[in-house]
């Protein structure tokens, strides 16, 4: 490990960010099965009202339902509106 990443986890820990943060990970905070909000991720592969792929640092998420809208699209965050019925993440 760097010294770099050392000091960064140090820091991190210091500070109590979550260690998906400190790693480049998306942050995915799931609000029941009707909304979503994703963070840090890379960039947007696909959206339907049926489906989202994003790409993240570790590969691609996907995630499933009916209904989905985006209600806010920023440069690192969503927020993602509909019935969510499945999450899977695909490394590379």
């Amino acid at each position: 490990m760097t010294v770099f990443k050392k000091l960064q986890r140090q820091a991190g820990e210091v500070l109590e960010f979550p260690s998906d943060i400190l790693d480049s990970g998306p942050k995915i905070t799931i609000m029941g099965r009707s909304g979503m909000t994703i963070e840090y991720f890379r960039d947007v592969i696909l959206f339907s009202n049926q489906e989202i792929i994003l790409k993240t640092p570790q590969g691609k998420l996907s995630i499933k339902g009916k209904n989905f809208v985006l209600n806010t699209v920023l440069e690192t965050e969503i927020h993602l509106q509909g019935q969510i019925d499945q999450i899977s993440f695909e490394e590379g």
